[in-house]
């Protein structure tokens, strides 16, 4: 079943994030063969702030941190002291350990927003520390579309335009797919795009609605460059294109328990 974490070469596990879109879903994955703690700011535990926990890790995978181009033009400070200094201070503290961080494709044009800045500056600070593995993620999308954001708002009725962007969607169990490759390839280092490998314009999801001019904070097209990943045995096995013909037939399956939602 995709999602699954197949590989037992770790045991003791430390994800940062577990709460969140990405690592709620992977915790239920690791949670079968592995130990798992998490930490997660839902739980009163700021990765800025908090007592790590005082036990060895044998891996630890950072999701936590701000997401959100539009949010960070906002609050800039926010994004770099969660997405950056945070990380910062979890390198440090498990410097000896193998670590699995989450970027973003945003990393490629650092200077389009904040928190574009605030990825691009985390993978360079990676750098400094050989035991880091970056994962690039494109957008991800899932059965249950993030509140607020771009599918949510198409099911809903809360989107009133859509842009002539090219985005690279990528499922969450692809995402989780590749997750579980890349713990088993502990030889792998630098950074690696994870996504679809397919850009797909935006106003062809909503034929519907008007088209604006692309907005200049954001990146006018993403796509998944997977010739690292598709060496190491990752082969996405979803379509943002099917799943929207389910969706629109009222018919999307939550692909982790067989039921339809």
């Amino acid at each position: 079943m995709a999602g699954n974490i197949h590989g037992r070469s770790y045991v003791n596990i430390l994800l940062t994030g577990h709460r969140g879109f990405i690592g709620s879903s992977l915790l239920k994955a690791l949670e079968l063969n592995h130990t798992v703690t998490g930490i997660d700011l839902l739980d009163g535990n700021d990765l800025l702030t908090c007592d790590f926990p005082n036990k060895d890790f044998d891996l630890i995978i950072h999701l936590a941190g701000r997401s959100g181009v539009r949010e960070s033009t906002k609050d800039p400070a926010a994004y770099w002291m969660n997405n950056v200094e945070a990380s910062r201070r979890l390198f440090e503290r498990y410097s000896d350990t193998r670590i699995l961080y989450a970027s973003s494709s945003s990393a490629y044009e650092p200077d389009l927003n904040p928190y574009a800045a605030s990825k691009y500056v985390l993978e360079e600070l990676a750098s400094r520390y050989p035991n880091t593995l970056g994962m690039r993620f494109h957008t991800v999308y899932s059965n249950t579309p993030r509140k607020g954001m771009f599918l949510d708002k198409l099911f809903n009725g809360g989107l009133e335009y859509v842009t002539r962007h090219h985005r690279d969607f990528v499922h969450l169990f692809d995402v989780i797919d590749a997750i579980n490759i890349l713990i088993e390839c502990d030889y792998v280092k630098g950074v690696l795009d994870i996504g679809s490998g397919v850009p797909i314009r935006i106003q062809d999801l909503a034929l519907d609605l008007p088209v604006r001019l692309n907005t200049p904070t954001e990146r006018q097209w993403t796509c998944a460059n997977l010739e690292k990943m598709k060496a190491l045995g990752f082969k996405p096995k979803y379509s943002i294109q099917k799943y929207l013909t389910k969706a629109n037939k009222g018919v999307i399956i939550n692909l982790f328990n067989g039921e339809k939602v």
